[in-house]
């Protein structure tokens, strides 16, 4: 039976991974990656989703001190 706290189900480099010691494994898996490279479309859509969050957590936080007594 494989135990139920995997890093990844059915990947090749699964039984590499469970060969690792203890502190083998948080050096590898404390390894930074690179940053993504994302296109100009992609992102503008995330700078888009972040205004509309802050613009939407403005307005619940005006709608709840208005609603104060």
């Amino acid at each position: 039976m494989q135990p139920i706290d995997r890093l990844s189900h059915g990947h090749p480099d699964d039984e590499l991974v469970q060969a690792l010691e203890p502190d083998q494994l948080v050096v590898a898996t404390s390894m930074s990656l690179p940053r993504y490279q994302l296109s100009r479309t992609a992102n503008l859509g995330l700078w888009l989703l972040r205004l509309f969050v802050l613009a939407m957590t403005a307005l619940v936080v005006w709608t709840f001190v208005k609603a104060l007594p």
